[in-house]
């Protein structure tokens, strides 16, 4: 059975399992070449390009999903768009160190990055309905424990990366190997008695060349 993950940006990762065979491939949103209207549009989002974009990424998947005759679909879910954090910010002009540091709540992400991550994923799912594809949503820490064996890694690219190369597994770049992870989730959601989970893999002992003892899951 061929399975897909999708990490989708601006920079999408895709990956592709089929048995103990993993491919992945990255795509790229296309660069804006100007301000229709003017500097104005810069504060906002660029209707004209967000629909480059989707155009551009429609088409792209379509063929990638066909090509790899993609039988099951799973997506990371998007930021939420009421996400918060904390902000530190010193204040180099005041007189008083007390006064100079000061925290804030601010949004995750720009509105413009929600707009683009909800739009490219209902997009995703769009194009796998079309063509009967069944379509699953994952939140991040659901597919990084399954595959990092932690959910909230310190640095969740950079862990994906080094489990890939633990697994032997060749990948496009560093998103890909986020939609290995994805990939890895959906199929110990669809096979749970088949496939063990990828942290017990992970305890393995590195071979000589740094792979670990099995790459087949």
């Amino acid at each position: 059975m061929i399975l897909a993950g999708l990490d989708i940006a601006s920079t999408t990762g895709l990956a592709i399992l089929d048995g103990d065979k993993a491919i992945t491939a990255t795509w790229k949103a296309p660069k804006r070449k100007g301000y229709v209207f003017g500097d104005d549009e810069k504060k906002n989002i660029d209707p004209l390009h967000s629909g480059q974009i989707g155009c551009s990424f429609e088409d792209y998947l379509r063929s990638w999903l066909v090509d790899n005759r993609v039988e099951y679909v799973a997506i990371e879910q998007p930021l939420r768009s009421d996400a918060k954090r904390k902000k530190t910010t010193v204040d180099t002009s005041s007189r008083f160190a007390g006064n100079a540091i000061k925290t804030e709540v601010v949004p995750i992400t720009s509105m413009a990055t929600i707009y683009r991550l909800y739009g490219l994923s209902f997009l995703a799912l769009s194009v796998c309905a079309r063509f009967g594809i069944p379509a699953r949503m994952v939140n991040q820490s659901e597919w990084r424990k399954a595959f990092l064996g932690n959910g909230s890694p310190k640095d969740a690219k950079q862990a994906a990366v080094a489990q890939c190369k633990r697994l032997g597994i060749a990948f496009s770049s560093v998103d890909a190997c986020e939609a290995i992870g994805v990939a890895w989730w959906l199929r110990g959601e669809l096979f749970p008695q088949r496939f063990a989970a990828a942290d017990s893999l992970f305890n393995l002992p590195p071979t000589p060349d740094g792979r670990s003892a099995t790459a087949s899951g």
